[in-house]
């Protein structure tokens, strides 16, 4: 049946309903018209077998004479040529009279031996197999002195009223018929005007309003129920207008919004790298100011030796070794100063403009890491890097320096406690088309419940601490619009947290 529904129009299935509505009806009747039409043919036959039983009876008890009978009989059959045979016999089933002169005498099989009651008279169809018009045999009881002394069978040829019947039925089914498939059209006509083509031009308005096209208001000049289902669905039409607006603007403002908080993100990322720039350069050249000043000290010192005549080869050895070792040092200070002060240019620029150009992967993750410095000096974290020296990958290197940076500032923020040690590390793996990066802490892990929407634009923890919620939703971006990777979570509460990211190597093209 569900198939059928899928199959069928709404229009075709109520005329399908009608239709078998209608033909069980004129089924029913056409079997009630039967059963009374047979009744009136039976209440007929007991009619006739009536005024013969009454003839017989009255003629047998006058003369108890069985000539008598046999002549009634013969005036019957001649009178009556639908009477093919008839017989009298008595309750042990001899045969006193018939019409077949031949059958007086013998007896009647004991299962064709019927005595009715008094006052009653049995009508019963025989098979066609024992001949060859259907006929109807006709008992009704012997009387003598009130009693019933035997019966009287009459065999009656019943064509004309076979033929009554089949005429009659097969008028009534063509008529069944006939209203049948005159009401089938007609139903047609009225549903397709009325309810299939206002619900065609109802589902065609739906598909132009899906598609977000133009729709001019619906009339319909059907029922009122089709006209009230118009209405409401041009109501719906204009508020979905409106809502749509009202959504667009909505939409618009997070837009904008987003795109604000992710460069609020960027431009924080910026300021980790300004404040690790600061810390990492401080050292160096803060040793090679001191050098400087020693050696300025010291470069008085020898001087005034030299100007009160004193001096002697020794001090002039000795002054030399500290030029020499005060030199070597602001040296070796100065080139580790410019080295971070390239290095983090880099990252600074690679963060600003999306340029992808190929570069040593560990070397670049070092330089992200001690941007980081000034946040993970104030932990007791670690952050290992395990990673081949000689690894190359053409890729974007701010995209990465921002994915980096994200993962190990929410480790930071919410991973661990202010006093809590642990450690973080990066490690890489390169395969045949892509390198794999994995990074873990082992912090406090995550529930499944922040664990399935830990990748949701706005979904953070920490709410009123001034988390966005967009850290890992960048993350998420950046590896697989930008990079054209993947990344995947693993958390268990208590146990830490594992982010692997899947990026595929590229060669870089010469131009």
């Amino acid at each position: 049946m569900p198939i059928l529904r899928k199959k069928l129009s709404l229009q075709k299935r109520i005329v399908f309903l009608i239709t078998s509505v209608t033909v069980i009806m004129i089924s029913t009747m056409m079997v009630f018209d039967t059963k009374s039409l047979n009744q009136s043919i039976k209440e007929a036959y007991v009619s006739q077998i009536s005024g013969m039983t009454i003839a017989i009876n009255g003629r047998y008890e006058e003369s108890r004479s069985i000539s008598d009978v046999q002549q009634i009989f013969d005036y019957i059959q001649y009178k009556n040529t639908r009477v093919l045979e008839m017989k009298l016999y008595s309750k042990d089933g001899a045969i006193l009279a018939a019409s077949d002169r031949e059958q007086v005498g013998k007896r009647l099989d004991p299962s064709n031996v019927i005595i009715p009651k008094q006052d009653k008279t049995i009508v019963d169809r025989l098979p066609m197999a024992k001949s060859e018009k259907p006929v109807v045999r006709l008992i009704a009881p012997l009387q003598e002195d009130g009693m019933v002394v035997g019966a009287v069978e009459v065999i009656f040829d019943s064509s004309e009223e076979s033929v009554l019947l089949k005429k009659r039925t097969k008028l009534i089914l063509a008529v069944g018929i006939s209203i049948a498939i005159i009401l089938s059209i007609l139903l047609w006509l009225i549903l397709r005007t009325i309810v299939i083509r206002p619900l065609s031009k109802l589902r065609e308005a739906a598909v132009i309003v899906k598609q977000g096209g133009e729709l001019p208001l619906l009339q319909f000049q059907a029922s009122p129920e089709i006209s009230e289902v118009s209405e409401a669905f041009n109501d719906m039409v204009k508020n979905l207008d409106e809502r749509y607006k009202e959504l667009q603007q909505v939409l618009n403002t997070l837009q904008i919004t987003q795109d604000q908080l992710v460069q609020s993100e960027k431009m924080g990322a910026l300021g980790n790298l300004v404040a690790g720039v600061s810390h990492e350069i401080n050292t160096p050249i803060g040793i090679g100011v001191t050098a400087i000043t020693y050696l300025d000290q010291k470069t008085k010192d020898f001087r005034s030796l030299y100007e009160t005549g004193k001096m002697k080869k020794s001090d002039l050895e000795q002054f030399l070794s500290i030029i020499g070792e005060t030199n070597a040092m602001v040296q070796t200070n100065l080139e580790r100063a410019s080295s971070l002060v390239r290095s983090f240019k880099q990252i600074s620029v690679d963060q600003s403009v999306e340029v992808k150009r190929t570069f040593l992967l560990k070397e670049y993750l070092e330089g992200i890491v001690a941007s980081l410095k000034p946040s993970l000096k104030k932990t007791r974290l670690r952050v290992d890097i395990y990673c081949d020296d000689g690894l190359n990958l053409y890729t974007y290197p701010g995209a990465l320096s921002q994915i980096v940076t994200n993962l190990v500032m929410n480790s930071l923020n919410h991973a661990y406690g202010p006093e809590d040690e642990g450690s973080l590390s990066i490690r890489v793996t390169e395969h045949q088309d892509h390198i794999r990066i994995v990074y873990s802490d082992d912090g406090k892990g995550m529930t499944q419940e922040v664990l399935d929407h830990i990748f949701d634009p706005f979904f953070t923890t920490s709410r009123g601490k001034g988390g966005t919620g967009l850290g890992m939703n960048i993350v998420y971006n950046l590896v697989t619009q930008s990079l054209n990777g993947s990344i995947q979570c693993l958390s268990t509460l208590g146990q830490g947290s594992l982010f692997m990211i899947t990026i595929p190597l590229e060669e870089e093209s010469e131009l």
